[in-house]
């Protein structure tokens, strides 16, 4: 096993998928095919090869064909804090969808810095692009006689962008449309809703209509809907309970399994609905229930440890599915047995690596959370063997990768000889206590830091519960991180003594940073959720969490592995780390986001945290004084 056996793993859909998410591929309304668009790193060229396939589900065994090739990585934006546009290192999780007859495929593609929607005939094949080809197209639907093509293209935020630039020519004023900590160019706040259009198949030259945010809603809504015989539309009702709509009346589900449901389905020519949720001990298990509507009856189709994402529901419930030593595939569930069928293998090579073992271990904080995590042993550990311990975060649902942001590649690591203990973060603190029927203050956990000081038992519970597991050589317990997973590693840090290397790829939460320096929209934030500001006036409480406030307390080698648009976030805690002749050393990686998105970055990180891991576990614990 090596690291760039993950990196070139072939993927599709979003990299962390909730239950709702697309899931980067569509079966065809007669439940006879299935296109998928796929994706495969390439540290060599750091680009992505990337196509668009049609399986045969009668057949899955043949070739499947090749309907389109190539195209550029699509970043995911987002509106942060009222930022329109703001970029991530994420995939965007393209999924091509079919006309209500199965002879279209539409679907999304990136050439020359701009995403167009494109058609193919199933009869014909080819492909040609039907959008402006001036404006990213940011969502699509088909009418249901298959006639049309209805979608949405940023013509707003493109107008935003220019007004943008030219009030650039007599300065900008500085306010909450900067985030300063990656760069000094404004952006888009309140763009008005992106008008809907369309084009008549047939006749691509042909574009028009503008629409409503309300019709935009339609189109999103119509686009997930499959009524039932007597008309039945699944909701999910503030997320909480489950009901379906027949006809003018709501029906809701009283059971308790209804309650939070991630994702639900309206079974073709049956009175019944399918749905998802999570459940079981810290929410770690997947539960697949059907909801008969005329008996108001409830069964339990499935439940499991394994990841089910991204489904796509015609005259079969077809999924992608992850496991703890398997990466994403495509499979069907039968809806009476509840039995899991492999369709499609996209990483047939897998199975030869050797894989060490996995053990799921769970627990409860101090503060009555529960929480897991899985163990990974290397494939040939003795059951006796001392071994050091690598933390990876937070979360460990389905496929045991690189953690949030696949950045430390736990296979990887488990087969140069380390115990991986992959820990998945508990719920937050306040969201617990809320479903737990207890009020906090909000002002109160946010000086406690409350929901820090969870995570961070929570995570010491663990290491303790893995060691008792298997012999861990306690001089030897690093922990690495990215996002939240880094705030964890760096709270530990500074509250325990045990670690002696953190690798870590964003840091770090010093106030005077956080306060002034990533933007008046974030400050704004933290004042909303009634963080102790300004700084200056509750050192107390910020020295809680700022490694640049404990940098005499720290004693481990700290290694971070920073995108550029983070890295003056961590500029105070190198500071004051290297004042206090901490061994510390940050790398900045050139055109990155919050997650990397180069494929040569990420084998960069992969192979630096394997080097240093290699080195760090030859040398005694370095001995400071906290």
């Amino acid at each position: 096993m090596e690291a760039d056996d993950i990196i070139r793993l072939r993927d599709f859909g979003k990299m962390d998928a909730s239950e709702a998410d697309p899931g980067g591929f569509a079966v065809s309304p007669d439940g006879r095919y299935l296109a998928i668009q796929l994706r495969q790193a390439d540290p060599v060229s750091n680009s992505y090869c990337q196509a668009l396939l049609i399986y045969d589900l009668g057949n899955v065994r043949t070739a499947p064909r090749i309907v389109d090739m190539g195209g550029d990585y699509v970043r995911r934006t987002i509106t942060l804090y009222g930022l329109e546009g703001f970029p991530t290192g994420t995939p965007e999780p393209l999924t091509p969808k079919w006309s209500k007859d199965g002879k279209w495929l539409a679907f999304l593609k990136r050439e020359e810095g701009i995403t167009r929607l494109f058609v193919t005939a199933l009869s014909e094949g080819g492909t040609r692009s039907i959008s402006d080809g001036r404006f990213d197209v940011a969502d699509f639907a088909w009418s249901d006689d298959a006639s049309q093509l209805r979608y949405r293209q940023r013509e707003n935020h493109a107008a935003a962008i220019e007004r943008l630039q030219t009030e650039g020519r007599s300065g900008f004023q500085f306010d909450e449309r900067f985030w300063p900590l990656a760069e000094l160019t404004p952006y888009p706040r309140e763009t008005p809703a992106e008008v809907e259009r369309f084009v008549m198949i047939g006749e691509a030259d042909t574009f028009g209509g503008s629409g409503s945010a309300s019709q935009q809603d339609r189109m999103a809504e119509e686009a997930g809907r499959a009524p039932t015989r007597k008309g039945a539309a699944v909701a999910i009702i503030d997320h909480r309970q489950l009901a379906a709509r027949v006809g003018d009346k709501n029906i809701v589900c009283q059971f308790k399994e209804c309650a939070r449901v991630a994702a639900a389905w309206t079974v073709p020519g049956a009175d019944e609905i399918v749905f998802m949720r999570r459940e079981g001990f810290a929410a770690a298990r997947t539960g697949i229930y059907r909801w008969a509507l005329g008996e108001n009856k409830l069964t339990n189709i499935l439940t499991t440890d394994d990841a089910i994402r991204g489904c796509d529901f015609q005259l079969l419930l077809v999924c992608a599915r992850e496991a703890s030593l398997q990466p994403r595939d495509i499979v069907e569930i039968d809806l009476r047995s509840g039995k899991i069928h492999q369709l499609i293998e996209l990483n047939p090579e897998w199975i030869a690596r050797r894989l060490g073992t996995v053990t799921r271990l769970r627990w409860t904080n101090k503060y009555g959370i529960e929480t897991f995590g899985d163990l990974v042993l290397p494939p040939d550990a003795r059951h006796d063997e001392r071994l050091p311990l690598v933390v990876v975060q937070y979360s460990s649902r389905g496929f045991l990768r690189g953690g949030t942001g696949d950045e430390y590649p736990i296979q990887a690591i488990a087969a140069k000889g380390f115990a991986v203990l992959s820990f998945d973060r508990p719920l937050d603190y306040r969201t617990a206590m809320s479903r737990a029927g207890r009020s906090v203050s909000r002002q109160h956990i946010a000086n406690a830091w409350t929901d820090r000081a969870s995570v961070h038992d929570s995570l010491m519970r663990g290491i303790k519960l893995a060691a008792d597991t298997h012999p861990i050589d306690a001089d030897h317990i690093a922990i690495t991180g990215l996002s939240d997973g880094a705030s964890t590693a760096t709270y530990a840090l500074i509250h325990a003594d045990i670690f002696s290397l953190a690798l870590i790829s964003s840091c770090c939460e010093d106030p005077s940073i956080l306060e002034t320096g990533v933007g008046e929209a974030y400050a704004s934030i933290l004042r909303t959720n009634e963080y102790p500001l300004p700084w200056e006036q509750h050192k107390s409480s910020w020295k809680r969490v700022s490694l640049a406030m404990n940098a005499s307390r720290v004693c481990a080698k700290i290694i971070i592995q920073s995108a550029d648009r983070e890295a003056r976030l961590a500029t105070a805690s190198l500071r004051a780390l290297r004042q206090f002749g901490r061994d510390v050393t940050m790398f900045i990686f050139p055109d990155e986001y919050h997650v990397k998105w180069q494929p040569v970055h990420r084998q960069a990180v992969f192979r630096r945290t394997l080097m240093e891991l290699d080195d760090w576990r030859r040398l005694p614990k370095a001995r400071c004084s906290r």
